[in-house]
């Protein structure tokens, strides 16, 4: 049996796992980290959490999911938005000398769809959109079983669409974006700005239970942004036409309270189609979905060095 090594560099948590060929996660570690340490702490503190593995085998590859913009041709980060130290940075050489073996990288919203594609909620499709709602909005898009990564590396940025013209300002420097209205920090600085409250004391999670207890500020502050959200949703369904849409990240974790008014809101929004044609379903694979994601890209990598080996052909190829 062979196992791969997943890591996940989060903003403010780290994460590790072993991972045989069918997907089982053997080992799972993850810890909070300090973003000014940059990527020789976050590193250090990845080694301490593979090195506590009670497992002790060689990884047959690592696999990185990364919390930024990447490039993938130069194996490199481009930046981290919670820390300095990760431009130009060379992760996948640093973390080819811990683990020698073949190494490779994917940014976070990636990893995690090809994770769910492989592993979780979205087995049995071939053509899948992964949208995480979280401290941002991310996505990312299986097109005929394949992670599409467009030709500059940037398919999946829904949360960068544009949903409110001259609507809120977005960490990207835009204003209006989906990141803008409907993130979990997004959420939770409209609620306060409503309330009178300091928004560095309220937390998405809060706003809905709020709600629950029939706040009418919060129930309204919701009703906006999944409304928004919704929208952002069904113009991505109507350009993609997917099999699924899969939702993961913390706002996920509100359940039916988000879920039922979100698919309501997407059927409002869409285009005419057969109901029910395109299910949102709630992710699976929680908070192991970056390290599993990370395996996966180095199992397909393997699966499509394989094939190539058969054929005659660099998987690189057209």
């Amino acid at each position: 049996m062979q196992y791969v090594l997943g890591l996940d560099f989060g903003g403010t948590k780290l994460a590790a796992g072993l991972i045989d060929s069918s997907g089982r996660l053997i080992e799972f570690r993850r810890c909070p980290t300090d973003p000014s340490a940059g990527p020789a702490g976050a590193i250090s503190a990845v080694q301490r959490l593979v090195d506590s593995f009670t497992t002790r085998v060689r990884p047959a590859g690592v696999g990185i999911s990364f919390g930024g913009p990447i490039d993938q041709a130069r194996t490199r980060t481009l930046l981290s938005h919670h820390g300095p130290g990760w431009e130009e940075y060379p992760l996948v050489e640093h973390i080819g000398r811990l683990w020698p073996g073949p190494v490779v990288m994917e940014n976070d919203a990636n990893a995690a769809a090809l994770g769910e594609f492989c592993f979780g909620a979205g087995r049995g499709y071939r053509n899948l959109l992964y949208v995480t709602v979280s401290t941002g909005i991310g996505g990312g898009v299986i097109i005929n079983g394949e992670l599409y990564r467009g030709s500059r590396g940037l398919s999946g940025e829904i949360g960068h669409t544009i949903v409110v013209p001259s609507g809120p300002l977005c960490p990207c420097g835009k204003q209006g974006c989906l990141e803008a209205v409907a993130s979990g920090p997004s959420i939770a600085r409209h609620y306060a700005g409503r309330s009178g409250l300091d928004p560095t004391t309220v937390t998405a999670e809060e706003v809905f239970q709020q709600a629950e207890r029939g706040n009418p500020l919060a129930r309204e502050t919701l009703e906006w942004s999944i409304n928004l959200l919704g929208i952002g949703l069904a113009n991505a369904i109507n350009l993609l036409d997917p099999d699924v849409v899969i939702i993961g990240g913390g706002v996920s974790r509100a359940g039916d309270r988000l879920f039922a008014p979100l698919r309501a809101a997407v059927a409002a929004a869409a285009a005419p189609s057969p109901p029910g044609a395109v299910p949102i379903l709630p992710a699976a694979l929680g908070d192991a979905v970056g390290v599993l994601g990370a395996a996966a890209l180095v199992l397909s990598t393997s699966a499509a060095r394989q094939q190539s080996a058969q054929t005659g052909q660099d998987p690189s190829d057209p």
